[in-house]
């Protein structure tokens, strides 16, 4: 029986001696690999970098189109009151001029008025 074990533990040491050098030589990274691991991943934070910058270049950007009178109008009442015409401040900056009545809301039909006063005739 202590010829078995001594056998066992034999054949069980020679066995890891032997797979040793395998499981290093599968663990080892050639340079070549760690080369393209490392561009990969440079490559890959570079497009993250990217589109965080596109990102936040599109929400840095000011608002291209033209706001129209159901924009500004954010209750949608029909009017704009002194309070919605700070959306544009073109239009805060005459309103209490555009606001015929006097009544703290802007109709369409001051608006269109002002803007034929003032020569511009656009809405």
């Amino acid at each position: 029986m202590k010829n078995a074990r001594t056998h066992i533990a034999t054949v069980v040491a020679l066995g890891a001696a032997l797979a040793m050098p395998l499981a290093f030589a599968q663990s080892a990274v050639s340079p070549e690999v760690r080369e393209a691991q490392e561009a990969a991943t440079e490559a890959a934070e570079a497009a993250q970098d990217a589109q965080q910058a596109a990102q936040q270049a599109t929400d840095a950007q000011p608002e291209s189109r033209q706001l129209g009178w159901n924009d500004v109008d954010a209750d949608g009442n029909g009017t704009i009151s002194q309070a919605e015409s700070a959306a544009l401040p073109a239009l805060a900056a005459v309103f209490s001029e555009a606001d015929a009545d006097g009544d703290g809301e802007l109709t369409p039909e001051e608006y269109r008025a002002h803007a034929a006063q003032a020569g511009g005739g656009e809405e």
